[in-house]
């Protein structure tokens, strides 16, 4: 924990020479008699730390902090050293930077939200220290610890310091300016000098500077200790320098701040709590109140962005407004050449197509000529040729065709008599009949197909199920004869063991009788048993190892096979998995910059949804009052009668020419004088006619908008104006009110009859001599009628109407409203098309981080089954390793018994063979015959016995593995019956098509055939003469043909040729005139042009140009110039509004962010204070808001309720109870944003015993995450306290440290 570990103070208010005061860790209380300097140590750590204003110090200038009490001569000085221990600088200090991090509105991302609860994140930078009264300047530096009255907790933020006597500083008490070099004040540049502190001088040599702060305000290795210094030396004509020094380094005091800051430490703030501070938070008025908030929120940086953005907006909209101008009168100049450039680029077209058509013309008739002149002579010898040709060929077909007919009608007689008609009906119908035959055919050989295949499956089907039948019955009588063979078996068996029992007894019976022989006979039958006991296990044992023998050498190779192929494997995986690793890390970044960058999408989106939800409440506001106000305009209309005008102007009824107020005009000396003179008849609307007059009236009354007075034009007729010669010289006399007005000519009528024969004097005293006689009006707007009437008096209050303006104008108010409205319109405009394009963003983002968290998923499961398959491998050859090496071992172990038993059985069996022989020879010379008979009998029924036990397990086996194999054949049986059920429906359907496919195909067949005999008797009766009539028909027709057109064509080529030798005499004059019009070039002429066409089209072109002179041809080219300035500069418009669009969106945002971020501060402390003061005064209390919609425009109130009290007003409460609030809403404060340490001067002076126990228990709960230090004469506090140390002044002297109790946290 950071913490204060030495304060040294030099000659410092009541502190003379020097004075060390070393500090530890947690609660250190100060405690001694008024007035012997504890509050001085106070002053000493804010004078170190460079408060602004010596008033804070509780001096009137700085020069009164230097005790100077022993030394009246030469320079005096003062200097204050604190030295803070960083050993234990919390991670989150090392990384934040001195200030906070202002947001480009541009470009950079949106301000971070606090953190959850109103805690701000430990990765935050501070936010902007409070100035004292709540008042911040646009550069204070992020805001500082409590600098007077209150407790705090350890983990509260700091907020700033009032001024002495909880009073805000006031305006004209500014912070004395810093000196420059060299002792001098520079009050232009410098910043403002920090408040002295208290003590004697720095020795610089017993005492060295230690190292700076390395980055961050983190101390660099070498030392855990980091020392401020602040020296202030006074002269003795009263100048002053303050210098400042870390670890010994001259510094300036912005970079002092910067270090402090970054430990959360701040002189400006609460910090240090004096006493008038607490009583200070109940004094300052609610707006000051929630200014603490304001700059603990930073609201005075988004203000100077919303400050700076709208500057910027001025400068974008006076940028706009001149290239408005411009462009207006670049498009009145381009409007004005319009009509030209318009008539002298048509005029230039029609001119130049005239041209080319007439080029055109000239081409086409020489080509026309030619073309005509060498067609009439080719045709010409064509037609000859042609002439002769078909003469002849008339006499050659005149002659077939007689011949031909006499042929065809001796044919046309036979072929009638045999019945053509009949032969063509039986030939389409048997086409008809085949076609149907064959799709017929088709479906019956698909249908032969599908029954064959279903034949085939239900053969297969049938034959599974046979024989899984026949397997079925054969199981069941398999399994019947072994259930039957099992009770004969189990009677054998039993049988068997009663033998056995039977012979054994016999044999009893026989051993009784020869017991001599028996024991010979039983001891060398033992004595075998013996040696085969011995032998037959070697001889297993040996067959065993000798099997085993052969595994283990056949395993070991296999082992070290395996052993050779799991190598390669491991080292593949692994590498593999390296692989792997390296793609989830890749992965993993690639989820980790998605997911910031949808994080930053989507506060981006949540900003621009708050902008767009603030911006559309405040649009349906403005709109209400906008309302509001066009219904009070409406009334106020109504009420002086220009609503009905204002109807009549909006209807678009031609014809009306406008208000009497609004068609004149009138020198200001004179305007009062006329308007009173014309009174309500400056509201009269004039129109053209009496019909527009009606018109206007139907209007009103359908709205029911009211009465106007109509002036039609064509009715009004101003009455004889009087002879004024007797005026003339009169004194004071002006004119006739109808001379002084500025009109159109034809309006002139309409102000006669308004101001009839109204005379202007200068004043009422020239007026009244003529009273009676004239209608009078003064230039101050005293009205005397001609019957003697006098009006005047006050004309404050006048109609809206003036001449030249009329009421119907829009209000301020109501302008500023709709230019807000347009304004927000394209605001929210442009924060939709934001949203729009965010919501596509991360919806976008969010389907890129779920595919990229998918993929990382599987490849993860890859990764896992690749690490399981490794560790598989790994273990598989660590097994395999284990399991060769341990076959290895017992492959020796049985080579080696192997050998043993192979020296060992040869011996054994020997002595066993002539034991056996012995046993032989007994039994051939001793044994009784009835005794080894019994023996052999025994041995024979014990061996039947073990067979019949063997087949009786045999055939219980079977009988299971029978039972089992019957209901798979089962199931079979029912799977087969099934599949055949389905073919068998399948077939039935297939056989009923083929049946009536067949049925058709036999039908059709027999209606073919029935066709086929009809027409091959009409085909004989026909036979070849048909075919010769129809020959013969078709030549003769093709003959008539031909005669006719030869003889057509013959009379025409006559006429033609005839017609062809004329032409030509005549186009040959012409042809020769026209070729030598033509030019050289020659131009190319479309070849979709018409010669007829073309002399018309020059007609008209020819009048259409005599009728658009004379042109203005320049206006082309000045036009150009226009249009491309005007194109230039609706770019740069377009560009300034897209600027002036982002800057307002800029400037929404930030209201937006501001409006969060003091909610956010708020809501924190007040749930702060809630706590805090429920801890203190085990009562309730809360903040409020004077104006929670919009929190900027009011203040902020403590809400208090003591425990058993009703609710309070601050002023009504006690001063224990004061201290209890405010010191609550300064916990409160700096639990927000905690620092590392605090000073509380006699916070708890006004505070009873019990009061007093509750703050030192809160102060000590805390006092493990900060340092407290607290001055105080309470024996509840003092009793509190880790340490006491205690400060004493004789009459005279400098204050003492005495009676110092240290104790160590641990002790």
């Amino acid at each position: 924990m950071v913490y204060i570990k030495r304060v040294e103070l030099t000659n410092f208010k009541s502190f003379g020479n020097t004075t060390g005061i070393p500090l530890l860790p947690g609660f250190t209380v100060i405690s001694g008699p008024n007035g012997s300097g504890k509050s001085n140590i106070l002053d000493a750590l804010l004078f170190c730390l460079g408060l602004a204003s010596s008033r804070g110090m509780r001096a009137e200038r700085l020069p009164d902090l230097v005790n100077n009490s022993h030394n009246h001569r030469g320079t005096v000085e003062a200097s204050v050293t604190v030295t803070f221990d960083l050993s234990d600088v919390p991670a989150s200090l090392e990384e934040e930077q001195g200030s906070a991090v202002e947001q480009n509105p541009a470009s950079d991302p949106p301000l971070p939200p606090l953190a959850k609860g109103g805690e701000q994140a430990a990765s935050d930078p501070p936010l902007p220290p409070l100035a004292k009264g709540g008042e911040q300047a646009a550069s204070d530096p992020p805001l500082t610890p409590l600098a007077k009255g209150g407790e705090q907790a350890a983990s509260d933020p700091p907020l700033p310091p009032l001024a002495k006597g909880g009073e805000p500083n006031p305006a004209s008490d500014p912070p004395l300016p810093p000196l420059a070099k060299g002792g001098e004040p520079n009050p232009a540049s410098d910043p403002p000098l920090p408040p002295l502190a208290k003590g004697g001088e720095q020795n610089p040599a017993s005492d060295p500077p230690l190292p700076p702060l390395a980055k961050g305000g983190v101390q660099e290795q070498k030392s855990t200790d980091w020392s401020i210094t602040r020296r202030l030396r006074v002269t003795q004509q009263g100048s002053y320098t303050s210098n400042y020094y870390i670890n010994g380094e001259s510094c300036t005091l912005t970079e002092l701040h910067e270090q402090l800051e970054r430990l959360r430490i701040y002189p400006e703030g609460y910090n240090v709590v004096l006493q008038g501070d607490v009583t200070s938070i109940i004094t300052m008025n609610a707006r000051e109140r929630r200014e603490i908030i304001d700059e603990l929120a930073g609201v005075a940086a988004f203000d100077r962005k919303i400050s700076q953005a709208k500057e910027t907006l001025n400068t974008v909209k006076e940028g706009e407004d001149r290239y408005r101008i411009v462009e207006a009168e670049l498009i009145a100049q381009r409007d004005r050449l319009s009509a030209d450039r318009i008539k002298a680029e048509k005029y230039q077209k029609l001119r130049a197509e005239l041209q080319d058509k007439e080029l055109w013309e000239l081409v086409l008739a020489v080509r026309q000529l030619t073309h005509q002149v060498w067609n009439l002579r080719e045709q010409i010898e064509a037609g000859d040729r042609r002439n002769t040709d078909l003469t002849a060929q008339l006499i050659n077909l005149n002659a077939e065709i007689a011949s031909k007919t006499v042929e065809l009608e001796r044919l046309n007689a036979r072929v009638k008599a045999l019945g053509e008609e009949e032969l063509l009906a039986l030939q389409s119908n048997l086409a008809t009949q085949e076609a149907e035959q064959r799709q017929l055919q088709r479906q019956q050989r698909e249908l032969d197909g599908t029954i064959v295949s279903l034949n085939n499956n239900i053969k297969q089907n049938q034959l599974e199920s046979q024989q899984q039948e026949q397997t079925l019955k054969q199981l069941v009588t398999e399994k019947e004869t072994v259930e039957n063979q099992l009770a004969g078996l189990i009677s054998l068996r039993d049988e068997a063991r009663r033998e056995l029992t039977g012979s054994r007894e016999e044999a009893d019976a026989i051993a009784s009788a020869s017991e001599a022989w028996v024991q010979q006979q039983t001891a060398l039958n033992r004595q075998i048993e013996t040696l085969l006991q011995t032998i037959e296990p070697q001889r297993t044992e040996q067959a065993q190892l000798r099997e085993r023998f052969a595994n283990l050498s056949r395993q070991i190779d296999e082992q070290n096979q395996l052993l050779q192929s799991l190598e390669p494997q491991i080292v593949s995986k692994q590498s593999l998995a390296l692989d792997f690793e390296l793609l989830l890390q890749q992965s993993e970044q690639t989820i980790q910059s998605l997911t910031q960058t949808l994080a930053a999408a989507e506060q981006d989106l949540q900003i621009q949804q708050d902008t767009q939800k603030r911006l559309l409440q405040e649009q349906r506001e403005k709109q209400r009052q906008l309302d509001k106000l066009e219904a009070q305009t409406q009334a106020q209309q109504e009420a002086s009668g220009t609503y009905a005008a204002q109807i009549i102007l909006q209807s678009g009824l031609k014809g009306i020419c406008g208000l009497v107020a609004q068609l004149g005009k009138v020198e200001p000396r004179y305007q009062l004088a006329l308007e009173i003179a014309a009174g309500a008849r400056l509201g009269n609307l004039v129109v053209e006619d009496d019909s527009i007059a009606a018109k206007g009236i139907e209007i009103l009354k359908q709205k029911r908008a009211g009465r106007i007075t109509f002036l039609p034009m064509n009715k009004i007729r101003a009455g004889q104006l009087s002879s004024a010669a007797a005026l003339r010289y009169a004194n004071g006399y002006i004119d006739y009110a109808v001379n002084l007005i500025e009109c159109e000519p034809r309006y002139r009528e309409i102000f006669g009859y308004v101001f009839g024969s109204t005379v202007v004097f200068e004043n009422l005293n020239s007026a009244r001599q003529h009273l009676g006689q004239y209608r009078i009006v003064t230039l101050e707007g005293e009205l005397l009628e001609s019957s003697g009437a006098m009006t005047g008096g006050s004309v404050n209050q006048r109609s809206g109407l003036r001449f030249g303006i009329s009421d119907t104008a829009e209000s301020a108010e109501a302008e500023a409203l709709k230019e807000r409205l347009e304004e927000i319109e394209v605001i929210l405009e442009r924060c939709g098309e934001m949203i729009h394009s965010l919501t596509v963003k991360t919806k976008h983002l969010s389907q890129e981080v779920n595919e990229a968290k998918t993929k990382r998923r599987e490849q993860q499961l890859q990764f896992e089954q690749l690490r399981k398959e490794i560790q598989g491998l790994i273990s598989q050859q660590e097994g395999t390793r284990n399991l060769l090496a341990k076959n290895t071992l017992e492959f020796a172990t049985a080579e080696s018994r192997l050998q043993i038993l192979e020296r060992e059985l040869p011996a054994q069996e020997t002595q066993l063979t002539q034991v056996r022989q012995s046993l032989a020879e007994l039994e051939q010379s001793q044994t009784p015959s009835e005794w080894q008979q019994i023996q052999v009998i025994i041995k024979e029924r014990e061996t039947v016995l073990n067979q019949r036990e063997q087949t009786l397990r045999s055939a219980e086996g079977r009988i299971r593995d029978l039972a089992s194999q019957q209901e798979r054949s089962q199931e079979k049986i029912q799977e087969s019956n099934q599949r055949l059920a389905g073919y068998q429906q399948q077939l039935i359907e297939a056989n009923n098509q083929l049946s009536s496919v067949m049925q058709g195909v036999s039908t059709i067949g027999e209606q073919i055939g029935q066709t086929k005999a009809a027409l091959t008797e009409v085909e004989q009766k026909l036979g070849e003469e048909k075919v010769m009539r129809d020959r013969t028909e078709n030549e003769v027709r093709s003959h008539h043909l031909s005669k006719q057109q030869l003889e057509w064509e013959l009379q025409k080529l006559q006429e033609t040729q005839t017609a062809r030798k004329e032409e030509l005499a005549t186009l040959q004059p012409q042809l020769q005139e026209k070729q030598a019009e033509l030019p050289d070039p020659l131009p190319s002429v479309p070849e979709q042009v018409k010669l007829d066409e073309l002399h018309k089209e020059i007609k008209t072109l020819q009048k259409r140009l005599q009728a658009m002179e004379p042109v203005n041809m320049l206006a082309l080219e000045e036009y150009e110039r226009t249009q491309n300035r005007l194109e230039e500069l609706s770019q740069k418009l377009s560009t300034l509004e897209a600027e002036r669009t982002e800057l307002l969106l800029r400037i929404e945002n930030f209201t937006t962010l501001r409006l969060r971020a003091f909610m956010e501060s708020f809501d924190a402390v007040n749930q702060n204070f809630q706590t805090i003061f429920l801890e203190l005064s085990e009562g309730d209390g809360f903040l409020q808001l004077d104006n929670p919609e919009d929190p900027f425009a009011g203040g902020l109130n403590l809400v208090a309720h003591p425990k058993g009290k009703p609710v309070q007003r601050l002023s009504s409460m006690s001063g224990g109870e004061k201290s209890m609030t405010a010191l609550s809403f300064i916990f409160a404060l700096q639990r927000y944003r905690p620092s590392p340490f605090y000073a509380f001067d006699e916070v708890d002076m006004f505070l009873d015993g019990a009061n007093v126990e509750r703050l030192a228990r809160i102060i000590a709960q805390q006092s493990d995450k900060a340092q407290f230090i607290v001055v105080s004469h309470k024996g509840p506090m003092i009793k509190s306290a880790e340490r006491v140390i205690g400060v004493t002044q004789a009459r005279g002297a400098y204050t003492q440290v005495v009676g110092i109790k240290l104790q160590s946290p641990n002790s």
